[in-house]
């Protein structure tokens, strides 16, 4: 899965998820894929900022490692915008 988040109904429109890089695929769940996972979106984040993509927050909850957290807020935004945004993070994530 090249993505994993909570598919339950949504209540607000806020998109949280995690990129699951190439290196974690095939990890059973655990302490160690998790503990690396926690390191995968400040890393992108990092890479993001460096080169001025895309602007998006992460952050942890509870026992939860960090993951994405995207706010859809623009009334104008597009399926090419959230394509965009979702191989703007697996072209900077591919080699961690």
């Amino acid at each position: 899965c090249l993505f994993d988040g909570d598919t339950s109904d949504p209540e607000h429109s806020n998109v949280c998820f995690w990129y699951i890089p190439p290196s974690l695929r095939g990890l059973p769940p655990g302490p160690d894929r998790d503990s690396r996972l926690h390191q995968v979106a400040p890393r992108i984040k990092a890479r993001m900022m460096e080169k001025g993509s895309v602007l998006i927050g992460y952050q942890p909850l509870g026992a939860r490692v960090n993951f994405f957290r995207c706010v859809f807020s623009n009334p104008a935004t597009q399926q090419e915008d959230v394509d965009f945004l979702l191989d703007e993070i697996a072209r900077l994530g591919r080699d961690l």
